[in-house]
């Protein structure tokens, strides 16, 4: 792939990797292994609209007849920096609601913020072999959102506990088809209580006309420990669930003269545990200084 479709694709990436954490407040694996150019500053601002009427309670999915759904709006800013070739610092931040309207309750409030420094060990364009990925690696904190928790409905905003995380990203340009590979693990451990998290994600995109992508993907996010919705010992805990979300996403983007990159993408929850089956949509548009 020519240096050119690189550079866009260090655009497109945040979009591709995906703003899809469907739990909603915290984007922290939001990232890609694709980093800014040395000294450039791109800013993000992302909208994702998520719902979701019938949910597993524990590994039982259940249809509860509610009269509306649980929806839930976040507005954020994603900010990344190039510091040098190598190594790049990203901050993510919003606003978050959720509305549960059959119980009378609406949860708003900051969301999680999210910050970290992630380092590229390997460059597939300076490895020296034509089989060789991108890889890099992330450390990142978590602080919990401002928004509260519910006491009668599985619908907060988020966990509200601050936290930490780590992960391998990965990220494959296909010779000079248009084609490459995206993905990531990791381990995130949070204060509360919270159980902590495995997660992995993996996807393939298409570069089209040079300044149209279209990306496809699986996510997976699996709590280690944790209760289950109506198990024993079960009061309404709701951020100490052990909570299971397995998630096919899809996205398209275009790139355009001036370098900002549009994308849509939208995700759907396929199975889990103590999860809401969500649907999830949004957009996003990233600026490059």
């Amino acid at each position: 792939m020519k240096v050119l479709s690189m550079k866009l694709n260090s655009y497109k990436t945040l979009g591709l990797v995906s703003i899809l954490t469907a739990g909603g407040a915290s984007f922290a694996d939001a990232q890609s292994a694709w980093l800014p150019q040395e000294k450039e500053f791109t800013v993000t601002p992302i909208y994702i609209f998520q719902k979701f009427d019938e949910f597993w309670m524990g590994t039982h999915k259940t249809n509860p007849d509610w009269t509306s759904s649980i929806k839930q709006h976040t507005v954020s800013l994603s900010l990344e920096y190039g510091i040098t070739k190598k190594l790049a610092a990203d901050l993510t931040m919003g606003y978050t609601r959720s509305e549960a309207k059959f119980a009378g309750e609406t949860l708003d409030g900051l969301s999680d913020t999210a910050v970290g420094l992630r380092y590229q060990f390997l460059d597939e364009k300076d490895a020296g072999c034509a089989y060789a990925p991108t890889l890099t690696w992330r450390v990142g904190g978590i602080i919990a959102g401002s928004y509260p928790i519910s006491a009668v409905a599985p619908h907060s905003p988020g966990d509200g506990a601050s936290g930490f995380e780590t992960s391998l990203l990965f990220g494959k340009a296909i010779g000079d088809t248009g084609f490459g590979l995206f993905g990531d693990v990791g381990y995130r451990n949070r204060a509360e209580g919270v159980p902590d998290d495995f997660f992995f994600s993996a996807g393939v995109y298409k570069q089209l006309f040079q300044d149209w992508t279209v990306s496809f993907g699986y996510r997976q996010v699996q709590g280690l420990d944790g209760r289950d919705i109506g198990g024993p010992g079960w009061a309404n805990q709701w951020p100490e669930l052990r909570e299971i979300k397995k998630s096919l996403e899809a996205g398209i983007g275009y790139t355009d003269k001036g370098n900002r990159h549009y994308q849509l993408f939208g995700a759907t929850v396929i199975d889990g545990r103590n999860t809401g089956e969500s649907i999830i949509m949004g957009a996003s548009v990233t600026f490059g200084f």
